[in-house]
C-alpha cells in the first residue's frame, strides 16, 4: 500500500505546473449597498470579463440571442433583491448589457441539459482518522483560459467577520464552491438533466426565483449548520439537477446530495462504521457504473492514501492526479469548515500540462 501512495503523489507532483497561481482575494462587506459590492473586482478585471461574455453567447443559438438576452433582463424582477442589485451594479460598472451579465449568472440552469456544455468537476468529502472533515474540489469547464483569468477568492463579511468564502469568478454573484467557517463547506457538480423542456417547465414553475448558484449562496450566507444545510439543499425545488457535496465540522458530517428538480434522489453519507471515510463525486450517479476515469483514479488514490495520512496537502495531491485534474480544470481548492484557513494555502488556478487523455 505504501508504494501505491508514493506512486500517486509522485504523479501528482508531475501534474502541478510552475504556472499554477493563487487567485487574487477580495473582501465584500454585506453592509455595502449591493450595487457597489463588486466595484473593485470589476475594475480589476475589465479587460477579461467581456471575453467571457462573448464565449457565453456561443452557448445560445445566434438567432435566439436577441430574444434570450432580452428575456433574461426581464427576469431580474424575480431574483433575490440583493443579487439583482449586484448584477445591475456589475452591468453599470463594466458597461456590459444587463441581460448578458444575467445570462452568465444563470448559465448552468439554462445549459444543464446539454452534455457539451455541462459543468464537469470532481468533489471529494473525506474524514481523517482524527475525525476532521476535508473537502477537495476541482472545477472543470470548457472556457479554460477565459475563466482562469477571472478566477478569484471572495470573503463575504458582516460586521467585519467572515460569513462565507467562495472561490468564484469576477461578475458571478452566485456560488459554486464555498465554505462557512465553523459550519460547513459546499461544492456543486453538474448532473445531466435530460430534456430541455424539463428545464423550461421548472423555470416556469419556480418563476426562476432561485437559480442553483443563487441557492448555494443563500445557503452559505443564511444557514448556520451542516444539518440545516443538508436538509435545505435536499428538499428545495431546483431548475436543473446537480450534485452537492457538503462537509461539516464534526465526525460523520459529510454528504453527497444527488438532486432531481423536485427533491433529492439520494443522500450518500460518510459512515466510518461501514468503512466509508470518503465520498467522491464527478458527474455520474455514484450507485451506477461508469467509464469515467476521474472516478476510478480518484477512488484508487484515496484508498492508497488512507484516512491516517489525509490532510489538506495530501488531499490537494489527490486532486492533482491526472485525470482528476485535466485539461478543463479551472481551479483546485481544498477546504475545511473546521479549519477555514487551509483554503487560502490550498487554492490555485491551474495551468494544465497533462497527458491529454480523455476522462
Amino acid at each position: 500500500m505504501l508504494w501505491q501512495a508514493v506512486g500517486v503523489f509522485a504523479l501528482a507532483l508531475l501534474c502541478v505546473v510552475d504556472g499554477d497561481r493563487k487567485p487574487p482575494r477580495y473582501r465584500i462587506a454585506l453592509e455595502t449597498p449591493p450595487h457597489e459590492r463588486w466595484n473593485q473586482v470589476i475594475d480589476d478585471h475589465l479587460d477579461a470579463i467581456p471575453g467571457v461574455i462573448e464565449e457565453t453567447k456561443l452557448f445560445v443559438p445566434t438567432f435566439l440571442q436577441p430574444f434570450v438576452f432580452w428575456l433574461t433582463e426581464k427576469m431580474i424582477r424575480f431574483f433575490p433583491p440583493d443579487l439583482a442589485a449586484e448584477m445591475k451594479g456589475i452591468s453599470l460598472r463594466s458597461g456590459l448589457k444587463l441581460g448578458e451579465i444575467i445570462g452568465l449568472n444563470i448559465l448552468y440552469d439554462i445549459t444543464g441539459f446539454d452534455r457539451r456544455h455541462i459543468l464537469g468537476c470532481t468533489s471529494i468529502v473525506a474524514q481523517d482518522d482524527k475525525g476532521v472533515i476535508w473537502h477537495g474540489r476541482n472545477l472543470d469547464y470548457a472556457m479554460g483560459t477565459l475563466l482562469r483569468n477571472i478566477t478569484i477568492i471572495v470573503d463575504f463579511t458582516r460586521n467585519n467577520s467572515v460569513v462565507f468564502t467562495t472561490t468564484t469568478f469576477a461578475s458571478y454573484v452566485g456560488v459554486l464552491t464555498g465554505q462557512r467557517p465553523g459550519a460547513f463547506s459546499l461544492s456543486l457538480n453538474a448532473r445531466y438533466s435530460g430534456a430541455y423542456i424539463d428545464n423550461i417547465l421548472m423555470e416556469l414553475f419556480t418563476l426562476f426565483r432561485l437559480p442553483i448558484s443563487f441557492a448555494v449562496r443563500k445557503t452559505l450566507e443564511g444557514i448556520e449548520s451542516y444539518d440545516a444545510a443538508v436538509t435545505y439543499l435536499s428538499s428545495m425545488h431546483m431548475i436543473a439537477p446537480c450534485y452537492l457535496a457538503v462537509g461539516g465540522v464534526k465526525p460523520g458530517e459529510g454528504a453527497i446530495i444527488t438532486r432531481n428538480r423536485w427533491a433529492s434522489a439520494d443522500v450518500w453519507r460518510i459512515n466510518s462504521e461501514k468503512g466509508r471515510w470518503f465520498l467522491l463525486e464527478t458527474n455520474y450517479d455514484h450507485w451506477k457504473p461508469t467509464s469515467d476515469k476521474r472516478r476510478k483514479v480518484g477512488n484508487d488514490a484515496m484508498r492508497a492514501l488512507g484516512s491516517s495520512k489525509l490532510n489538506a496537502k495530501t488531499l490537494f495531491g489527490v486532486m492533482s492526479v491526472w485525470p482528476v485534474m485535466n485539461n478543463e480544470t479551472i481551479f483546485t481548492t481544498v477546504m475545511s469548515a473546521g479549519h477555514p484557513e487551509v483554503l487560502d494555502a490550498n487554492t490555485v488556478v491551474r495551468t494544465i500540462s497533462g497527458s491529454g487523455e480523455e476522462m
